[in-house]
């Protein structure tokens, strides 16, 4: 019997020009860090290491997208903004237990078990706590629901092997997606499974191969960076993961009313023919992706175990109605970003975390502590007081619109083995 728990994971991510709202942030107008917090939660920085490799220094430069090759997914040059221009004034690392120390991700989960939302059409369900049974979703006992689903796919230009384009009839339309499941896949193991959304002027097919997310530098490859870096965290950790990565439609690739029918449908057709663990399915995204995760978190909660959102926002298309059901919730922000700012209490990455805080039932401080532009490191706070097995945490850091910065004190720039996002994030999630 083997001791890993696989997981499935959806992957959708959205551009860099995505999260401008209705009034755009002016230039070099920034976010303000606020001052240290004297209580309330805990805040860590430090430079995280991605498993075992090592990468080389990561150089900036502007975000250029390229052309998405592969199949019939193209996508626009991603022409979106550096960033830069930030003003934002971070408090001193001083408050509660700011320590610094490798972030190292992959462990087993220690939440305590907690019972989620009901579970909507097409499977899925919140819930579960950390070392609880999985739930082993209607593909479990179908032995030839891969050969089912993949049947009439096709390989992806530079991607995975493991990862397959498809198409899916959603809301009257054709869509694409790519779904990447474990070589050894076992259809008796029920998997976790991540949806990775992918950012404005961006593709699917980007999100598979690891190609343009935002600023470009060494290591942008799927060997490195497919779906955000979560898969080469999982491959490292030996936890298979399942993941999908939706085909937006347009520039601006997302809209929730849409989308959200294309989520269900996704996580219907899934949970029918692959084993995955229904309460343990993941969303994570970039901008516009972020975007769509953050929305799901409350239209779909019940569905959804927890997410990760890098440069989230609470605008740009018709929010659902918070269904305020505590969801694990993880996002990031760079304190120079103009595109996706961390914002105010109401608006913006920020608000953002500060509404999952208070669904969670967690102590929310009078001040989040934020690292300091120039630091060439980022800060991570996490939420006290939080329901069981629902923790909050926010991590911000030095630079700008990005999902991919490197901030370990010394160097600047993006890089997709160094970056410090993907040890996180795959910690977070696999705590569950």
């Amino acid at each position: 019997m083997r001791k890993w728990l696989p997981t499935l994971v959806f992957g959708w991510s959205i551009g860099i020009v995505s999260c401008g709202s209705s009034t755009p942030e002016p230039p070099n107008s920034g976010a303000n860090g606020g001052a240290p917090v004297s209580s309330g939660g805990k805040a860590s920085g430090g430079s995280p290491t991605a498993g075992s490799a090592t990468g080389g220094a990561g150089t900036g430069g502007a975000a250029t997208g390229g052309a998405a090759t592969g199949g019939s997914a193209t996508g626009g040059a991603a022409t979106g903004g550096s960033g830069t221009g930030g003003t934002a004034n971070g408090g001193a690392a001083t408050a509660g237990n700011a320590t610094g120390g490798a972030a190292t991700g992959g462990s087993a989960g220690r939440a305590g078990a907690s019972a989620g939302g009901s579970s909507g059409t097409g499977g899925g369900g919140g819930g579960a706590g950390g070392n609880s049974a999985p739930v082993p979703s209607k593909g479990c006992s179908v032995t030839d629901g891969l050969k089912t689903l993949t049947t009439g796919g096709s390989s992806v230009m530079n991607a995975l092997p493991t990862s397959t384009r498809l198409k899916i009839t959603s809301g009257g339309m054709s869509r694409e997606f790519i779904i990447d499941v474990p070589a050894d896949y076992d259809p008796k193991h029920p998997y976790r499974l991540i949806f990775s959304w992918h950012q404005a002027y961006g593709s699917d097919t980007g999100n598979a191969n690891g190609l343009h997310p935002a600023n470009d530098g060494p290591n942008f490859d799927a060997k490195n960076y497919a779906y955000f870096g979560l898969h080469r965290e999982a491959t490292a950790a030996n936890q298979p993961t399942i993941f999908i990565a939706p085909g937006g439609i347009g520039n601006l690739p997302w809209d929730y009313n849409r989308d959200v029918v294309l989520f269900d449908d996704l996580l219907a057709l899934v949970d029918a023919n692959l084993c995955i663990d229904d309460s343990r399915v993941f969303t994570t995204g970039f901008s516009f992706g972020a975007m769509m995760s953050y929305a799901l978190t409350l239209g779909r909660p019940s569905k959804l175990r927890g997410a990760v959102t890098m440069a989230a926002a609470n605008y740009n298309f018709t929010q659902p109605t918070n269904a305020h059901v505590p969801i694990a919730y993880m996002g990031t922000t760079g304190m120079s970003d103009t595109t996706c700012p961390w914002g105010s209490d109401t608006q913006g990455g920020k608000a953002c975390v500060l509404q999952h805080a208070k669904d969670n039932g967690c102590t929310v401080p009078g001040t989040i502590q934020t690292t300091m532009v120039g630091s060439k490191k980022y800060l991570c706070y996490d939420f006290e007081g939080c329901k069981a097995g629902y923790p909050v945490k926010v991590c911000t850091f030095d630079g700008p619109h990005t999902p991919s910065a490197v901030d370990d004190g010394t160097s600047t720039g993006d890089d997709g083995l160094k970056a410090f996002i993907p040890p996180l994030a795959w910690k977070f999630i696999a705590q569950f």
